[in-house]
């Protein structure tokens, strides 16, 4: 099978991690191509060599350019991931055999006025292109399903997934064992709401305790800039974008994603992997990750009180800490394995028509 994958960038990010992983396990068995359209590619050295990649430009010529390869290429399968990559994609493949796949990552792009006209483009799209809509989770589907109005016989849910890796719990701690080390791996912008992590950090001045951000964006100076007006500076370090960020997860001890909205949150599935007691807003993706109190805790958006509060409780009390971390770490191996989710997604490439009930996958 003859399989192209398209998406906006294949910087470091939920969805492009999702993708490399996906591809390093189709071109075992297929042909795989991986075309991005704008020059973000940190991830590009981590596919495998045999893999057929390019950078299309987004311009006035981007469709036509996209037209032209996959007529060349003859693809079965066109997979597209991400809003630009999506739109511009789909309306590409208008005429071309193949049949049309469309990753949804999120509920929202900015989530401002500017979501809404997109959500009207995609409506528009999916009724003139015949498009399989995959959705991360319960909560994507169901946007996809009812805001953007896709027939429910093309919608599927295939939760996402990561590969397998021997971790060793609790090794190689920076420093000494008595300092906890809390980690957040992530974009720096709106939706991931860095600010309210910050202000819990403040708020345990006097617990020894060190926070790690990994990440960059347009709000890092912001950031940084809080960081010192809240005389948290010998507490907090960041460490900007990392293609390799396992070092990061294996030095840390707890992992706060304090999102205001998240599709999924597969850095959440990288914390359970490295068996990290995990704290999560409770939003749509991640409720579906972390049964509270079980496998994670979750906490009120922008909630600082109530962050430090769950915080303060896992710095002080190792037993807790390492109960989140192990329960973590089951529901990784028992439910989120990329083997299983590349099985599930060949399934849907080959029989498209499978019914509703068969096509959900967890």
């Amino acid at each position: 099978m003859i399989i192209i994958h398209l998406i906006t960038a294949f910087g470091i990010g939920g969805a492009e991690k999702l993708l490399l992983n996906t591809i390093n396990r189709q071109i075992i068995n297929h042909e795989v191509h991986l075309i991005y359209l704008k020059p973000i590619n940190e991830l590009v050295t981590s596919l495998d060599s045999r893999v057929k990649k390019s950078y299309i430009p987004l311009s006035f010529s981007t469709i036509h350019r996209l037209r032209m390869y996959f007529k060349q290429t003859k693809p079965q399968v066109i997979h597209t991931h991400l809003s630009h990559a999506d739109i511009l994609g789909i309306f590409a493949s208008i005429g071309n055999k193949a049949k049309v796949f469309c990753t949804m990552h999120n509920v929202f792009f900015k989530k401002n006025i500017m979501d809404h006209f997109l959500f009207f483009i995609y409506k528009c799209l999916f009724k003139i292109k015949k498009t399989h809509v995959i959705s991360i989770s319960k909560s994507v589907e169901d946007h996809v399903v009812n805001k953007l109005k896709q027939s429910s016989k093309r919608s599927y849910l295939l939760y996402n997934a990561i590969p397998f890796e021997e971790v060793s719990f609790q090794e190689e701690k920076k420093e000494n064992n008595n300092l906890i080390h809390i980690l957040f791996v992530g974009r720096l912008v709106k939706q991931k709401s860095v600010e309210t992590l910050l202000k819990s950090i403040a708020n345990l001045k006097k617990e020894k305790i060190k926070l790690t951000i990994v990440g960059d964006g347009i709000l890092k100076d912001k950031l940084e800039k809080m960081t010192k007006q809240l005389n948290i500076n010998d507490k907090v370090i960041f460490v900007g974008s990392r293609k390799n960020v396992k070092t990061y997860f294996k030095n840390a001890d707890v992992f706060v994603l304090p999102s205001v909205w998240e599709g999924f949150g597969i850095v959440i599935l990288e914390a359970f992997r490295s068996k990290l007691a995990v704290i999560a807003t409770n939003i749509e993706g991640p409720s579906e990750l972390i049964e509270h109190k079980k496998n994670g805790i979750l906490f009120t958006p922008k909630d600082d009180t109530a962050l430090t509060k769950e915080l303060k409780e896992l710095i002080n009390n190792s037993e807790i800490r390492n109960k989140l971390a192990t329960q973590g770490y089951i529901s990784f191996t028992e439910k989120y394995h990329i083997n299983t989710y590349v099985e599930q997604l060949e399934k849907i490439y080959i029989d498209e028509s499978i019914n509703k009930t068969n096509s959900s996958f967890s």
